[in-house]
């Protein structure tokens, strides 16, 4: 991973290899970030997609092994306690030109993947809503 910080921006490459969540989250560690937006694009290969059941309160896990262009992909990194979330969803168009899309749960970089991450100032946290059980953003002062 490679990234460059160009006034309040970071652009982050991603190389062959790299898991994309895992490595997101050694960025923002390594950069002592607490909380921002990203998007990006690029190539990947065994991907792991979520889709969150409303009713069950519960994803619905599916795995693709083939090789996909990533045409989007857009998220967040927020805290649960000291834990870094990386909540990230993308599209993703494979040799066929059919998409998938959903919840990236992980993915690894075929070519590269070329980031774009906009950190905010102060903590973004994120708590488990009781209603859904997903962890929401907590903006509550």
């Amino acid at each position: 991973m490679q990234y460059k910080k160009f006034a309040n921006i970071y652009v982050l490459r991603l190389e062959r290899g790299d898991e994309i969540v895992d490595r997101l989250r050694v960025f923002v560690e390594k950069e002592e970030i607490t909380g921002g937006f990203f998007y990006g694009l690029g190539a990947v290969k065994n991907v792991s997609l979520g889709y969150f059941d409303v009713e069950k309160r519960e994803y619905k896990e599916r795995s693709f092994e083939q090789e996909f262009e990533l045409t989007s992909m857009v998220g967040d990194v927020a805290f649960s306690g000291d834990k870094i979330i990386v909540h990230a969803h993308v599209t993703l168009a494979g040799e066929d030109f059919k998409v998938v899309a959903g919840h990236l749960n992980k993915a690894t970089v075929t070519a590269t993947i070329e980031i774009v991450f906009n950190p905010i100032v102060g903590k973004l946290s994120k708590k488990t809503d009781p209603i859904t059980g997903l962890n929401l953003m907590d903006l509550k002062e």
